[in-house]
């Protein structure tokens, strides 16, 4: 195990120089994603605090006997839990994919005197470390603000950090092996068969939770027994590593030590097991499929103008070159990479998801009030999903020119025109989805034509603002040594823009929400009042999104300038 140990050493060393790097970099930029940080934990604290203690008064309203805000924070955190569990497994699979496979030092550590068991358990380490992080983070005031709002026993603190481990592992494990199998597979395929899958795995994704909200139907009269006890009741089920973990932190929870060890000591063999069990696969799987993978004919050379890549240059011959020439490679890339555009095709269904159930409404949805809610958060939906594809796949886009940006300096194109033509690329392609998102999702909702022309601006004016943020804040922080998006997106800049995003788009949201609410409870004195108080806000939105669009392209272009290639 010294081979392993020698790895582990080093990217420890690793860890200890970027965090120690830490001081070289803008203080600016560190005071803003600390204080963003803990807001942003302080605030779901907040959150999470003030809705226990909202379940709480279901017993007052329904009854001590009744027992329903035990019963419902139970389920709710059984569901936080499975939530959790499925994020980590898919998110383990495209982190292992990366770094298993997609590394550059991979093709290093293998010409080692080192076994591919040892191997995949040193990499593995990497993996669980980078994809459960923000579990700790994200998760830990729910957590904590059950513990506290419930007078939970020492031992329920004592059990989160002992659970901790063990309930990432698995997940881990299991996105692991599910990488080593696909990486096996999916290179005997051919490009149409492996979209096709994808296609079809989607509509079936669209299928299943449509007739799942067919099943369940919300009714008023009926919330408690068609959708909490209904729905909730299918993360019970014993075979769950989910249901494990939540079961044995909710017993220490009682002091009762018996059952929690019994839990704790059941989802430990399992995660033994399976770490097991990935090292065992990886050792006869990993080589052959790292090969295949690698071994592929990419010279193969296509008949110019075949083919979807191949209609690129005809389709967008109204671009001027250079931009048009680097469009098509930056689209060519986004192509090639499984990791990139696997993660697109799970936006395409989220999105159906959230399609499927925007016909779910009730009878509270014919009074003003509600509507108008519903409005504003839709907006809110829409633009949370604008940031996370501008934060996942613009940001990186500096940056992946990579160690070869020095060649981009000897092209007849400046700096300014390169940005602008990733901003522009930004635009276009996120507002073709996001637009059309906005326009389909009011159509659904049958919003009124105030509600639904604010939202189709407000998408339209925050595509500019997000993709500004995205490609400015990526030029003022470049990692042009690291090739992994994912890697990329997780570092201080990564994690500004996506703080700096969400900020954005609340001050967005915020501003018509307050306008709308006001004119449904009268606070204005006269319909002009509201729509002079209305046109304010869309000066605000305006002005808000210019500044978040021009302001982070110039810094952006003059860390540029003044860097050395």
């Amino acid at each position: 195990m010294s081979q392993f140990r020698s790895i582990l050493r080093a990217k420890l060393r690793i860890a200890r120089h970027q965090v120690a790097s830490v001081r070289h970099e803008s203080k600016l930029k560190i005071g803003v994603i600390t204080v963003s940080a803990l807001g942003l934990w302080v605030g779901a604290y907040v959150f999470f605090a003030e809705g226990f203690r909202w379940i709480s008064n279901f017993d007052r309203t329904l009854g001590a006997e009744y027992g329903f805000a035990d019963i419902l924070m139970v389920r709710l955190l059984g569901l936080f839990a499975l939530s959790v569990f499925l994020l980590l497994i898919f998110s383990n699979v495209l982190v292992s994919f990366s770094t298993l496979y997609r590394s550059h030092e991979v093709a290093y550590l293998l010409q080692a005197p080192i076994s591919f068991r040892q191997f995949f358990h040193a990499r593995y380490i990497e993996c669980l470390v980078f994809s459960s992080w923000a579990l700790a983070f994200l998760g830990s005031p729910l957590l904590l603000a059950y513990g506290l709002h419930t007078g939970a026993s020492p031992l329920f603190y004592v059990a989160l950090l002992v659970f901790y481990l063990p309930f990432i592992i698995v997940p881990a494990a299991l996105g692991s092996l599910i990488t080593l199998f696909l990486t096996r597979i999916f290179p005997r395929l051919k490009t149409r068969t492996m979209f096709l899958l994808g296609a079809v795995a989607v509509t079936l994704l669209f299928l299943y939770v449509r007739s799942v909200l067919a099943r369940t139907e919300i009714r008023d009269d009926a919330l408690l027994p068609a959708f909490f006890l209904d729905a909730t009741a299918r993360v019970q089920s014993p075979f769950l590593p989910s249901h494990w973990a939540a079961q044995g932190v909710l017993a220490l929870a009682k002091a009762n030590v018996a059952r929690g060890s019994y839990y704790f000591l059941l989802l430990l063999a399992n995660a033994m097991m399976l770490l097991w069990l990935a090292g065992e696969v990886a050792q006869r799987v990993f080589y052959p499929g790292w090969s295949a993978l690698h071994g592929q004919d990419r010279q193969r050379i296509k008949p110019e103008g075949r083919g979807v890549l191949g209609q690129l240059d005809t389709a967008l011959r109204f671009v001027c070159n250079p931009e048009r020439a680097l469009t098509i490679k930056d689209v060519k890339l986004f192509w090639r990479d499984p990791t990139q555009w696997s993660q697109f095709v799970i936006f395409f269904g989220i999105m159906a998801i959230y399609f499927a159930n925007l016909r779910n409404t009730s009878r509270y949805y014919e009074q003003e009030f509600w509507r108008s809610w519903i409005a504003c958060l839709n907006v809110g939906a829409v633009t949370l999903i604008l940031a996370t594809l501008t934060s996942r796949f613009v940001f990186p886009l500096i940056s992946l020119e990579g160690r070869r940006f020095w060649i981009l300096g000897l092209a007849p194109l400046s700096l300014r025109r390169l940005l602008w033509q990733k901003f522009w690329l930004s635009v276009a392609t996120t507002s073709s989805f996001t637009v059309l998102l906005a326009v389909l999702s009011g159509l659904m909702l049958k919003l009124e034509p105030i509600y639904f022309w604010l939202t189709v601006y407000s998408v339209v004016i925050t595509n500019f603002g997000l993709s500004g943020l995205a490609v400015g804040l990526g030029a003022l922080y470049p990692t042009f040594t690291e090739d992994n998006p994912a890697r990329i997106v997780s570092g201080l800049g990564g994690t500004l823009n996506l703080l700096l995003s969400v900020g954005y788009i609340a001050l967005v949201v915020a501003a018509q929400t307050v306008i709308l609410q006001w004119r449904v409870l009268e606070r204005f004195t006269s319909p002009g009042v509201f729509w002079v108080a209305l046109a304010v806000a869309v000066v605000f939105i305006t002005c808000l999104s210019a500044f978040c669009t021009f302001a982070p392209m110039r810094m952006g272009l003059r860390n540029l300038e003044r860097m050395e290639f």
